[in-house]
């Protein structure tokens, strides 16, 4: 996990290894026909799906669905798009499942288990192409999340650069070893256990952004962001 390239920024650095308990991870990010079916039960209004933080955020901000929302059935196979942190929360607690961790995130997204290591982007080493996902607005909105068959992980999850951010379960903090670069606040300033990272890139992405271990963090309050999520569950 992590990255030491001469383009790695601080808080992608120092490369370590990881073991992960087995789970199973969302092939494609939660579209808006996924997401409708929250809406329609409910999942606005009934306090059982979200964390203590998250009903206050609601209560705080009455919102009905995400900041970038359809109905219109075209819009059925794209991502969600637009929601804070706690409400991609309440979705996965809503269908009995989580949001990732970075480090599972990462592991679906760089790595080979059949080549045994590591890919620099979801589909090899090879820089981002139009061919491998949605980016750098050359399309201007979100695209269908299975739109881009090249650019899947060795595990087949489609969208993990491009498209959306992804919401991940884990605070934004430095790796064991982080040192500061090029100056003590660039990363350092917002280790302070009150924002969460995302994964991924969106279709607003340059390439010199879209690697798999790159990190963006936010407050988890935060819907103006091109942020969706996918979710996970445990092996039993």
């Amino acid at each position: 996990m992590g990255n030491e390239s001469i383009n790695a920024l601080d808080n992608e650095r120092p490369c370590h290894r990881l073991y992960l308990d087995t789970y199973w991870i969302d092939r494609y990010p939660v579209t808006c026909k996924q997401y409708r079916t929250f809406i329609e039960a409910g999942g606005y209004q009934n306090e059982c799906w979200w964390s203590q933080a998250g009903w206050k955020w609601l209560e705080d901000n009455p919102v009905a669905h995400p900041l970038y929302w359809s109905n219109h059935p075209t819009w059925d196979n794209h991502p969600v798009c637009g929601v804070s942190w706690y409400e991609a929360e309440a979705y996965a607690r809503f269908v009995g499942k989580r949001l990732p961790t970075e480090a599972e995130w990462e592991k679906a997204a760089s790595w080979d288990a059949t080549a045994g290591c590591r890919r620099i982007y979801p589909w090899g080493d090879a820089e981002p192409t139009l061919h491998h996902c949605n980016h750098d607005h050359a399309i201007g909105k979100t695209t269908p999340v299975d739109a881009y068959p090249q650019g899947q992980s060795a595990y087949g999850c489609y969208d993990l650069l491009g498209n959306i951010w992804e919401w991940t379960a884990s605070w934004f903090e430095g790796y064991q070893g982080f040192r500061s670069y090029p100056y003590r606040g660039y990363s350092q300033a917002y280790f302070d256990g009150q924002h969460r990272v995302l994964k991924g890139s969106s279709w607003a992405t340059r390439r010199w952004a879209m690697r798999s271990s790159f990190r963006n963090w936010y407050y988890p309050s935060t819907r103006q962001i091109l942020a969706g999520f996918r979710c996970v569950c445990d092996c039993e």
